[in-house]
C-alpha cells in the first residue's frame, strides 16, 4: 500500500502536465474511482500546503477546517477532484440565467390562482354552492 500512495503522490505532484496523464497515473496507483482518489488527494493537499487532516472513526479523511491553512488546502483538493472528474470550477459553478423578477411574479401569481380555483372546486363539491 505503501507504493500505491508513493505512486498517487508522484502522479500529483505532476497533474499539472496532463489530466489525462494524472487520471491514467492515479489509476496505475490503484486509485480507479473518485471516491478512493479523495482521500489520498487530501492527504498530498494537506503535505504541500501545510494544513492538517483528520481520520474519522469510520475511517474518512477530511481536512482539519480549524487550521490556518485549511482554505488553501480545500482549494487544492477542490480543483485536483475536479481534474480527474473532467470538469472546472467554472463548470461546477455556472451562473444560471438570470430569471426576469416579472415573469417569476406571473408565474407565481398564476400558481396561486390555480391552487385557489382548485380550493373552490373541492369546497363546492364538499358543500354544495354557498
Amino acid at each position: 500500500m505503501k507504493t500505491n500512495k508513493q505512486n498517487a503522490f508522484k502522479a500529483l505532484d505532476q497533474f499539472a502536465d496532463s489530466r489525462a496523464q494524472l487520471i491514467q497515473r492515479m489509476r496505475d496507483a490503484g486509485y480507479t474511482t473518485l471516491e478512493e482518489c479523495k482521500p489520498i488527494v487530501i492527504e498530498w493537499a494537506c503535505i504541500k500546503t501545510g494544513a492538517t487532516f483528520n481520520v474519522s472513526k469510520a475511517g474518512k479523511v477530511m481536512l482539519d477546517s480549524s487550521h490556518a491553512k485549511y482554505e488553501g488546502a480545500k482549494t487544492v483538493v477542490r480543483d485536483v477532484m475536479h481534474m480527474l472528474a473532467g470538469t472546472t470550477r467554472r463548470q461546477t459553478q455556472a451562473k444560471k440565467e438570470p430569471t426576469d423578477l416579472f415573469i417569476k411574479a406571473v408565474e407565481t401569481c398564476e400558481t396561486k390562482a390555480q391552487a385557489r380555483k382548485r380550493f373552490e372546486q373541492a369546497m363546492l363539491a364538499k358543500f354544495g354552492s354557498l
